[in-house]
């Protein structure tokens, strides 16, 4: 594993003009735990995250860290981790080595990626290991599903970040919303609305 991540940093080195421990030192800076809430169900979005909330639990950050780092890995990663209650313990079952669409949840916890990118490849900022503590919910759906699908449990902890301001969707900027944008994020609304509620199966404490 080692010889094969020293081939590929020698080619990204080729292409990457900077310090050379530039390449290698991206994104073991931060850690961010979300605690997916809901999922899609439909046939062509099965197991897309849809609602998640971030968590903070140091020790397991650090054994994510630790196994990262013994892996010799650089890049963006996702791992699916699930709760085993009979044992009290997490277990890892896959790593994406990829940013994917729901990551903006890590932005909304206030660490936007794609500044600690420019910060760390193009200003060569040091950047320290963080692991995030910051509450936030992120979701991409409208919160009628939200609050249709995730269990009535969560549903204090929702209401209570939507009042703070510490929530996010990935389609929705102030900033950016022209009437067709506006017409395209509302078209993606209700597909949303139509999808859950044909494939998803609203949790009984709900009813």
């Amino acid at each position: 594993m080692y010889e094969v991540t020293e081939k590929i940093l020698r080619e990204v080195r080729k292409v990457i003009v900077g310090k050379d421990d530039v390449v290698e030192k991206v994104w073991i800076s931060i850690l961010a735990q979300g605690h997916v809430l809901l999922e899609e169900h439909s046939p062509h979005g099965i197991g897309n995250h849809a609602v998640i909330i971030t968590e903070h639990d140091e020790a397991l950050c650090l054994k994510i860290k630790a196994l990262l780092e013994s892996l010799h890995y650089v890049g963006f990663s996702n791992f699916d981790i699930k709760y085993d209650s009979r044992d009290g313990k997490y277990k890892l079952f896959e790593i994406n080595c990829r940013q994917g669409r729901s990551n903006y949840y890590v932005t909304g916890a206030g660490y936007n990626i794609a500044k600690l990118l420019v910060e760390d490849l193009v200003e060569h900022k040091e950047l320290p290991f963080v692991i995030t503590e910051n509450e936030s919910l992120w979701r991409m759906v409208p919160k009628a599903v939200a609050f249709k699908f995730v269990p009535k449990a969560y549903h204090p902890r929702m209401k209570a970040l939507l009042k703070k301001g510490v929530a996010t969707h990935s389609l929705e900027y102030s900033r950016d919303f022209g009437l067709q944008r506006f017409w395209r994020v509302w078209k993606t609304h209700i597909g949303n609305m139509v999808r859950f509620n044909r494939h998803n199966k609203v949790p009984e404490e709900n009813l």
